[in-house]
This record gives structure tokens, sequence and C-alpha cells, in this order.
């Protein structure tokens, strides 16, 4: 509701004294528009151009380094212990992670988007402006033939559907930090499972280098034999075609290393140079920490009532909840309440304005697209929660079959170590000969690689799970309990 007030000012006859007293009263409201006019101007915000250069801003983010001096401080806010000593020696997960809070364009953008969001609301919350306005007319037939006036238009006390409005632009401010959250982790489970990729590549590579070289053993000795006639030739070319094979697994695995590498400095807000020759530390890769029921029961309970998606598709019910209760508001006739005062040619007028707006549709149709968007936003919200306890059910169940292949892998190893070692006292004491020792040795590189496979597999089981649960569950990322809402601003506001 608005409500409007008009005063205005004329003189109806020759009489001295009505001219003066205009003259005066001109004088007082010049003065008074002059001095609320100088206050409103040195309040006023400055602009401050800030034009972005392309090539500028490409070659910064080229230059980005780890060991970035600016970086320490940044790191510092949430992993304090890896920025005691700049540049740390080794980097963890829970150290990269602070870099990526601090340098990922994402999660900048999600900042933005809540400091948006709060600007909206500092607007939903501001009374609009009162509006000031200059009359003037000009009579010919009167003795002072121009006239002045003035004019000006005051708000009522806030409306419900006014107040509803800045109760939607705080949900957004919600929702914006809800994104910013989810995002975060989002930028968590990147990081994440590029470093447990570029973890499993490098153990690959070494395993295979080692399967090569024993390989090639093997081959020199198949040579010998075929040249002394006592095998075949195709066993000779059967073993060099094996050496050829396990040459492309090796330059496949090296491929996947610099993929991964690549991946793990984009989530950092990096470019992949920025990575190398670092030392990234996980020990407990492959082999993650045993889980208790009770452990996994609370992480599921907390997921299934807080997870970030979670709770942004609550924040959207929240939404769609205020706008049904806005469109019920807006049933009931609306009304402007406009008051006025004229001095006209010496006569005192009072005028009275009332304006309504009649819905004499009852606002149904907007309505009932509330109640619709009301209950589309609670099916969503219902369908995601039955939605993430599926997927911890299935991620736990996935982890127990990962960590039972692992075991299977270790056994079969030590099965082939035997067989190695058995090898090997055969071919001191004489009754083997070293070809039936290389090829103990083979497989027993082979059974490494299946063991690094397996575990590769129960790590990003535990990836899964951890992601499910929106929660890490070992290491070190344990001790950034605020990493996930540092970057928030305006939180106090």
């Amino acid at each position: 509701m608005r409500r409007s007030a008009r005063v205005a000012g004329a003189p109806v006859s020759d009489l001295a004294r009505d001219a003066d007293r205009r003259v005066r009263t001109g004088g007082h409201v010049r003065a008074a528009l002059l001095a609320s006019a100088a206050v409103l101007l040195t309040a006023c915000a400055s602009y401050t151009p800030a034009p972005i250069d392309r090539k500028v801003s490409a070659g910064a983010f080229a230059a980005r380094r780890l060991d970035a001096p600016a970086l320490q401080a940044e790191v510092a806010r949430v992993a304090p212990q890896a920025a005691a000593s700049w540049p740390p020696a080794e980097w963890d997960r829970a150290s990269l992670l602070a870099v990526a809070l601090a340098q990922n364009a994402s999660l900048a953008v999600a900042r933005a988007e809540v400091e948006a969001a709060l600007a909206a609301e500092i607007s939903a919350g501001e009374k609009p402006n009162p509006t000031l306005g200059l009359q003037s007319e000009y009579a010919r037939s009167e003795p002072d033939q121009w006239l002045y006036g003035v004019s000006y238009d005051f708000l009522l006390p806030r409306s419900a559907v006014g107040k509803l409005d800045i109760a939607l632009a705080q949900l957004g401010t919600g929702g914006a930090r809800t994104e910013l959250t989810e995002r975060t982790w989002s930028v968590r489970r990147t990081l994440i499972a590029a470093l447990s990729d570029r973890e499993s590549a490098a153990r690959r590579v070494d395993v295979l280098a080692k399967l090569a070289a024993v390989q090639d053993r093997l081959i020199d000795t198949r040579r010998q034999r075929v040249a002394a006639g006592e095998d075949a030739s195709t066993d000779l070319n059967t073993a060099q075609a094996t050496r050829i094979d396990i040459e492309q697994q090796l330059a496949q695995a090296r491929a996947n290393a610099a993929t991964a590498q690549a991946a793990a400095a984009a989530a950092l807000g990096m470019p992949p140079e920025a990575l190398d020759g670092v030392t990234i530390v996980w020990s407990e890769w492959g082999d993650p920490p045993a889980l208790t029921a009770e452990g996994i029961a609370a992480a599921r309970e907390q997921a299934l009532l807080s997870r970030a998606d979670l709770a942004i598709a609550v924040n959207d019910y929240a939404k769609a909840e205020n706008r049904l209760e806005r469109a019920i508001a807006r049933q009931y006739p609306q009304f402007e309440f406009k008051p006025g005062y004229y001095w006209d040619h010496g006569i005192a007028k009072w005028p009275l304005d009332v304006e309504f707006t009649l819905p004499f549709n009852r606002n149904r149709g907007e309505i009932a697209e509330a109640t619709a968007g009301r209950e589309l936003a609670g099916q969503r919200m219902l369908a995601l929660q039955a939605t993430i306890y599926g997927e911890i059910e299935a991620a736990v169940r996935a982890e127990a079959v990962a960590r039972a292949n692992v075991d299977a892998a270790h056994a079969r190893a030590r099965t082939v170590q035997q067989q190695l070692e058995h090898a090997d006292v055969a071919l001191r004491l004489g009754a083997g000969d070293r070809l039936d020792r290389t090829d103990a040795e083979v497989l027993a590189r082979r059974a490494d690689l299946e063991i690094v496979q397996a575990e590769a597999d129960w790590q990003s089981a535990r990836n899964v799970l951890e992601d499910a649960l929106r929660a890490p569950l070992s290491g070190p990322e344990l001790a950034l309990a605020k990493s996930l809402s540092v970057a928030d601003p305006g939180a106090g506001r």
C-alpha cells in the first residue's frame, strides 16, 4: 500500500502579505531542497570502472604455481599446518583441498552468487524512496502569473506481501550459500578422484616397468634357447608379442597419469604444469581404514537429513511455500491511500483518493500454480532423499565387494610368491633352470599388477561412499571440519 500526499501553493489575490508569505515559503522550500540534495549527493556511491583484460587474465592463470607466496595466506586460513613451512615439502589431500578452495574458478563464481543474493536481500528489505515533485502553473489573468507547488509520496507500513518478498529474498541467500557448499564438495570430489587416478597410474607405471624388465630377461633367455635349438621360434615370438603388449600398457598408464594430473590441476584452479615435480602423498591409498557399522549408520543419518543437495531441495520447498502464501495474500483487494492538500486560488482543498485493485478472479491461477509448485518441490525433495539412501547402500555394498577382491588379489600374490621362492631354491640346488625362475617372476609381477588394480577399485569405491555421504571418512581432511564453509561471504550478515 502506498500513501501519496500532495501540497500545492498558489497566490490568489494581490494582497502584499500573501505575496510576502509565498516568497518566504518558497525560499524555505528551496533551501530545504538544496540541503537535502547536498546530503544525498555526499552519501552516494561512485562508479569505478573495472574492465577485464583477457590477455592479462590468461597470462596470470598460466603463471599460477603451488609455491606462490600470495597463496600461503589463503591456505593458512584452512590448513595452518600446511602453510607453516612454505611451500610444503609434501602435499596431501587436505593441503591441496585448501588450495582448491582459494583458487578454483567455479567456487569463485559461487561466492559471487552468494554476494549477489545478499545484495538482492538488501534490495528486498529496503523501503522504496519517497518521491518529491515540484509543480508550477502559469495563469495569465492573475496578478501573479507564476504559481508554485510541491508534491510528495510516502509509504504506508510494509504489507504482508512485502514481508513475504523479504522472506523469499532471504531464502534465496540461504539457497546460494547451500549451493556454494554443494559446489565445494563437487570440487573436492573431482580433486580426490583425479589424485586417486594419478596415484593408481603411478603405481601401475612402477609395476609395469618392473614387469617389462623381467619380460626382457625372459626374451633373452628364449632367444638363447632358440639359438641352441632347445625351444621353438614360436616361443620367442610369443614372448616378444607379450613385451609389446606390456609396452602399450605402460604408455597408457603414463597417459593416464598425465590426464589425472591435468584433472587435478583443473580442480585446483591451476595449469597442469603447476604440479610438475610436486610430491603428493596419500599413504592410505588403496587400503582405506575399516569402517564400523555404527559409524556408517551415523554418517547415513546425517546425509539423509543435511546433505548439501538435499538442503538445496529443502530450500526450494521453502521458496514454494513462500510463493503459495504470497499468492493467497494477493487474492484480497489491494489499495492505495492518497490524501493531499491544495491551496487553490484562495481555496483550501483536502482531496482524499483511494485506489483499489479488485481481484475478481480471486487470484485462482497464481494460487493453483503455487500449489502445484509446492507439491512438485516436495516430491522432488522426497525423491532425492530416497536416492541418497539408495546411493549410500549401493556404495557400502560396492566397497565390501572391492575389499574382498583386494583380499583375493593378495592371496593370489602370496601363492605366486611362494612359487617364485620355490623356483629360487630349485635354481640354487640345480633342480630347475633360469627360464622357470623367470617365468615365476613374470607371474609375480602380474600378480602385483592385479593388486594395484584391485586397490584402485577399492579406493574408488571408498571415494564413491564418501561422495554419497558428503563427508570424508579418513585421512587429513578430517581436520578440515570447517573447510566447506570458509569461502562463504557475508556468513555473518
